[in-house]
């Protein structure tokens, strides 16, 4: 049975880019893309180890709560 290592380490879906404009002094709008910072960490869970997408933040959160990401 597959496990989903986001699930069980008690984190959501996995954040999308925020789209956008840049607006200037004259109003003109072009489009702008805010993406969020992905970074890729490996973890243990029951002797098998997953590579698991996850924001810095999540990173951050984790190691606050003392997760141990490789």
């Amino acid at each position: 049975m597959a496990i989903n290592p986001r699930k069980h380490l008690g984190l959501g879906p996995l954040k999308k880019p925020l789209f956008g404009h840049n607006r200037s002094h004259a109003l003109n709008a072009t489009q702008k893309i805010s993406k969020p910072n992905i970074q890729k960490r490996k973890i243990t869970i029951n002797d098998k180890v997953y590579v698991v997408k996850l924001t810095v933040r999540e990173i951050r959160t984790l190691d606050k709560k003392g997760v141990s990401l490789k």
